[in-house]
């Protein structure tokens, strides 16, 4: 995996190499490359790698989309439930507009994180599977409740997405827009954000965050094949 450097620490580094001349090159080169591989292996590097793979292979993620996934995979569905009665009303509403057959390659769960410990629930899928919006609805509420959402966690990790753009694009998604929407979410305390338009057009987002016990506990009332 590429390691990437932000500038104050290669600033760090050029320091430490004009000023130690007496230490052997061979020395300063391993310390560099352990300092290297230490900034590799932060825990949200696994978490952005998953990011800028699916920014390559998905042409219409703009950096609302990027910044939501990490936000998601980070502090969960917290948004979107503001109580049990709101969380009903919107379900419904949204299961009422929804075209049933699943667009093409839409899988039933995508992984958000590595560890797939949370993933998005997709509707289409799952209610042309033969899915229960109320069993749906009380995984949701339960995954909410359990999930430990971390604001420290989702700013780790956008920090080190726009470390990443700064060395190397990755589909829409550039070092100059990940710093225009830095600006503007750092206004706002870094808040929840609606899917970008382009996104929207195009895929036509349709999801429940859970955490993988809810998933799996709801997969697990879907009707299986050899009971039609």
């Amino acid at each position: 995996m590429a390691v990437f450097v932000n500038s104050e620490t290669q600033d760090a580094c050029r320091f430490f190499l004009v000023h130690c001349g007496n230490l052997s090159h061979r020395f300063l080169m391993n310390v560099l490359v352990l300092a290297f591989w230490l900034l590799s292996a932060l825990p949200e590097a696994p978490l952005v790698d998953i990011v800028l793979r699916q920014a390559d292979r998905t042409p219409e993620m703009q950096m609302e989309d990027a910044y939501k996934w990490l936000f998601q995979a980070t502090r969960g569905g917290e948004h979107a439930e503001p109580d049990s009665a709101a969380a009903r009303l919107r379900l419904e509403r949204e299961w009422a507009g929804l075209n049933e057959t699943p667009l093409v390659g839409e899988a039933l769960w995508t992984p958000l994180t590595p560890d797939g410990s949370i993933v998005r629930l997709n509707l289409r899928p799952y209610c042309h599977a033969g899915g229960s919006p109320d069993a749906l609805l009380q995984a949701f509420l339960d995954g909410a409740d359990s999930f430990s959402a971390s604001n420290r966690a989702f700013q780790r990790a956008w920090r080190h997405l726009g470390r990443n753009l700064q060395e190397e694009s990755a589909g829409a998604l550039s070092h100059t827009e990940w710093k225009r929407m830095d600006r503007q979410m750092r206004r706002q305390g870094y808040p929840a954000v609606h899917h970008s338009q382009a996104y929207r057009q195009t895929y036509f987002p349709a999801y429940r965050i859970l955490p993988r016990k809810q998933l799996n506990q709801l997969l697990n009332t879907l009707p299986r094949e050899d009971e039609d």
